[in-house]
């Protein structure tokens, strides 16, 4: 496979291999910090509080009989 990629790119094998383990190594590190910010937007989320009691997402009391805002 190297030898392949260093054809289809015109360089060295050991160039061809550098620039592929680099841009592997870029690849994790991106999914890793990825990764890391939904695992702190989950925490801060998750440490947040319940709604209170009785809350709802009912807002039909702004609209009426025709869907108009009143």
């Amino acid at each position: 496979m190297a030898k392949r990629l260093a054809r289809q790119t015109g360089t060295t094998v050991t160039a061809a291999v550098e620039v592929a383990l680099e841009e592997k190594l870029a690849r994790l590190e991106r999914s890793m910090d990825v990764e890391a910010k939904f695992q702190r937007i989950k925490r801060f989320v998750d440490a947040l509080p319940a709604p209170p009691p009785g809350l709802t997402s009912d807002h039909s009391d702004l609209y009426d009989d025709r869907g108009l805002p009143i």
